[in-house]
């Protein structure tokens, strides 16, 4: 587990250097505060891999709080009681503090997970994707095949319904056909480029199309597409390389989201 950095946030001094021993006996560099204050310039100066958060019931508000540095799974130190009383997000674990050499095992455990390359699944299930095509089955069809990895779906059947779903936000990918009607795809693409850089927006821009050809590939990426696939390829093609692109956005995400948050006090 060399490389791994956790962040321990518990009141107990003496609960939290032991379990800083414990993961540093594994290899697992790992600092210890006690309180969400101290907690958030650690996070600032260093990012962890893995937050361990005393399982009180400010527990949700201070993890949450935390991600906003570093977002990255937890394991919460409480009984079982605490545990059913108190909603945790899907990344994040209970465990038990009385057992400190249970809690450092599932620690590695988060941490080996953690470091294996994320999956089309792991990817997707974070992405809010808009599908722009006129053809109300494929849409449909396209949806359906996002939605059972997870994906966020939204779809439009036109230029002015894309535009609208655009000016909602949050979007991470837009799907485009390239035969649209009142507009070619080209032009659309062209005009949600023109929009992204405006609004200084990263949402990612792939054209999915029956029509294959080189000159369309040359055309489309010129008018500011991501990506180019062909409606031919399997579905597995287009999940990985949707994949491939959200994984480049949310890092960049990610560390911005760092990079430009002020800087907290001591």
């Amino acid at each position: 587990m060399t490389g791994s950095r956790a962040l321990i946030v518990v009141a107990s001094q003496t609960q939290g250097l032991l379990l800083k021993l414990l993961l540093e006996e594994q290899g697992i560099e790992a600092a210890c505060v006690d309180a969400l204050e101290p907690a958030v310039v650690e996070l600032y100066r260093q990012p962890a891999d893995l937050l361990m958060v005393e399982g009180d019931s400010s527990a949700p508000q201070v993890l949450a709080e935390l991600r906003r540095f570093s977002p990255a799974p937890a394991i919460l130190l409480g009984s079982a009681e605490r545990a059913a009383a108190i909603p945790l997000p899907n990344d994040a674990q209970w465990a038990d503090p009385a057992d400190s050499r249970a809690v450092v095992r599932d620690a590695i455990a988060v941490l080996e997970r953690r470091n294996a390359p994320p999956t089309v699944s792991d990817i997707l299930k974070r992405a809010r994707i808009l599908i722009v095509d006129d053809s109300a089955t494929y849409r449909e069809f396209l949806r359906a095949e996002l939605e059972e990895d997870g994906c966020h779906v939204v779809a439009a059947r036109n230029a002015d319904e894309a535009v609208a779903a655009l000016e909602d936000g949050g979007l991470d990918c837009v799907i485009l056909d390239l035969v649209m009607p009142g507009t070619s795809g080209t032009q659309l693409c062209e005009r949600f480029d023109r929009f992204r850089r405006r609004r200084g927006l990263f949402f990612q821009i792939v054209i999915l199309t029956s029509q294959e050809g080189e000159d369309r590939l040359t055309a489309s990426l010129t008018a500011g597409a991501d990506d180019f696939i062909g409606k031919s390829q399997p579905m597995e093609v287009l999940k990985i390389r949707l994949m491939a692109l959200l994984r480049r956005k949310y890092m960049v995400e990610d560390h911005l989201q760092r990079m430009l948050h002020p800087v907290p006090s001591a």
